[in-house]
């Protein structure tokens, strides 16, 4: 999900308040590190829901996908809390709403309440927490601002590795139930999280952009940003929702199945601070973009069967899949910023969250319809494979027709102007100041990517 605001320039008593911003950012980091542990260790849930409820991978992977479908879309629609309320009231709220659905989970006896416990309540209050965590840091920082989020959207990889680990030793000590009461009382700690994001004096002066404009709708641009996210969380909510299935099914223990999901947020976290490190521009650049995006997709979908016989493959299988997925949301996020700015990311924000929901709502039971009847996971892992690869080859494409040189008759043209690179493209082909977003002369743009499908 991407989260953008503006704001009006701070005074440097705001700027100064040192400790109690940087309180608000581990509480941001623990908030993302809960919220996106629980979410992606939804393989190992669909595990334990199968075989305790003897129910098909269609049925059972409504579960996931629901939660999934509702937390992507309910950080857009309960937007209105954070605006009216502020991010502590809406962060804590979400922590209880989320406590309460998994302590349902304890008492469920049918697949159809889990659908409600585990995937509606609990998915609105993972998107009534996750956003608004975000909006907070952003309000207390301006300057900085970049290292604060770079540390908060580390607590999704430290989530991801974390949380299948951890639900795996619970699962032995305390069987099904017990695990959930205690993932229950972890959720509760959102309500400590928020509580430390205390309103600031100038939070009235924060605008936040609307998320649902026709204007990002008017260029094909932004369409191809809307396909290949709906590509995107296809391919990879198959792959999270099923990976220890298909690990289980090769003759992997399920204790070590989980390590699975662990190694892919190994993974991701490494490829995200690599390319990161290595500067803005390390991910832009046409061979790089291929070899990533193209060659590691081609790699992936092809072998996967021959990976998955063995269990060091399935690690090999694992770790390829993490440093894909980890340069792919950078690359999104930056050639996001370069084509289309970020202002026209905000506009159509609502629709990249619809587009994210709708790839993980239809892709378990899809993957559970072709699982069924070939009686074989590879088919779906093909399918998912195919997915990204698309997912890829669309941002390629628009980031190699803005890699192309202006000709010769334009170049007189060109050179007056400051150089195309730095100017979106959308707006360099919108033409007219007319359909430019109108901002304030004060107002700050920032714009970060929460990885929902890291």
């Amino acid at each position: 999900m991407i989260v953008v605001t503006t704001k009006r320039k701070a005074s440097m008593e705001e700027e100064d308040e040192g400790c109690e911003r940087w309180m608000v950012v581990v509480a941001a980091f623990f908030v993302q590190f809960i919220v996106c542990g629980v979410t992606y260790s939804l393989g190992v849930f669909h595990v334990i829901f199968k075989d305790i409820f003897y129910e098909s991978h269609f049925d059972t992977s409504w579960v996931g996908s629901i939660l999934l479908y509702i937390t992507a879309l309910s950080s857009v629609m309960l937007r209105f809390v954070t605006s009216y309320w502020g991010s502590r009231v809406s962060v804590m709220v979400g922590g209880v709403m989320a406590s309460t659905g998994l302590a349902l989970c304890m008492v469920v006896t049918e697949l159809y309440q889990l659908y409600m416990a585990f995937g509606l309540l609990v998915g609105i209050g993972f998107g009534l927490a996750a956003s608004p965590s975000i909006v907070a840091v952003e309000r207390s920082f301006i300057h900085g601002r970049y290292q604060a989020l770079s540390f908060v959207v580390a607590g999704i990889g430290a989530g991801i590795i974390t949380f299948p680990i951890m639900i795996r030793y619970l699962l032995e000590w305390f069987a099904w139930r017990g695990t959930f009461l205690i993932l229950s009382g972890i959720a509760l700690n959102l309500c400590v999280c928020g509580a430390t994001m205390r309103p600031r004096a100038n939070d009235k002066e924060l605008r936040l952009l609307p998320l649902l404009s026709c204007l990002p709708m008017r260029h094909p641009l932004f369409h191809g940003m809307c396909i290949a996210n709906l590509f995107w969380s296809f391919g990879s909510t198959i792959i999270y929702m099923y990976l220890p299935a298909y690990a289980i099914s090769q003759g992997t223990s399920f204790e070590t199945s989980t390590l699975l999901v662990s190694c892919i947020g190994m993974a991701s976290f490494c490829s995200r601070m690599i390319f990161a490190f290595m500067g803005h521009n390390s991910t832009l650049d046409e061979v790089t973009s291929v070899l990533c995006s193209i060659g590691l997709g081609v790699v992936i979908t092809g072998i996967c069967p021959l990976l998955f016989e063995h269990y060091p493959g399935q690690i090999g299988y694992t770790l390829l899949f993490g440093f894909y997925s980890g340069f792919w949301t950078t690359f999104l996020s930056q050639v996001a910023r370069e084509l289309i700015g970020p202002e026209y990311i905000a506009l159509g924000n609502g629709y990249l969250s619809c587009m994210v929901g709708l790839g993980s709502l239809a892709a378990g039971p899809a993957a559970g319809l072709l699982i069924q009847e070939e009686n074989e996971y590879k088919y779906a892992f093909y399918l998912a494979g195919s997915c990204l690869l698309w997912s890829s080859i669309i941002m390629v494409m628009f980031k190699l027709k803005r890699c192309v040189a202006p000709s010769r008759e334009d170049f007189e043209h060109q050179k007056e102007k400051d150089d195309i690179q730095k100017v979106p493209l959308i707006l360099d082909e919108l033409g007219s100041t007319k359909e430019k977003v109108p901002m304030l002369a004060d107002d700050i743009v920032v714009d970060t990517t929460l990885i929902s499908n890291v």
